[in-house]
């Protein structure tokens, strides 16, 4: 499965320059959706945790984008789905999907479209509305 990723820093030499952002560990979501639980405070810093000491981020310097909107699956909570926003002008906006097993919270898939797609239980992509091939008449990815 190919998911495309907007998370990426630029090969340039030149410094990074911040973009105007308020700073923040973790944010959680304001309202969490009919699917979804927001997560305890606590949890949502594991959960930051986990997406800044993944190897799918780790060619991005972790003060350069916040981890936000954290959100579990009401139907297994052992699923969540964040949003990475950019601090400075060299990374763009990913989504990630992460996932709780024995041990412990693991980011699963990062990108800018389809993350999760195929890789959650349908009833999980229902609850984080993942948008994926098939959910809508006419999806043309």
């Amino acid at each position: 499965m190919t998911v495309g990723t907007a998370f990426a820093v630029s090969s340039g030499s030149a410094p990074a320059v911040r973009v105007s952002a308020p700073r923040a560990e973790v944010q959680t979501a304001a309202a969490a959706g009919p699917g979804t639980v927001t997560p305890s405070s606590n949890e949502s810093t594991v959960i930051a945790e986990a997406v800044r000491g993944s190897s799918l981020t780790a060619a991005v310097a972790p003060g350069s984008y916040q981890v936000v909107g954290t959100v579990l699956a009401r139907s297994d909570q052992s699923w969540a789905w964040v949003e990475l926003v950019p601090v400075v002008a060299d990374v763009d906006r990913a989504e990630g999907v992460l996932h709780r097993g024995a041990t412990g919270w693991e980011l699963v898939q990062l990108g800018s479209y389809e993350v999760g797609c195929g890789l959650v239980p349908a009833g999980v992509a229902a609850d984080l509305e993942l948008e994926c091939p098939g959910d809508e008449p006419g999806y043309d990815a």
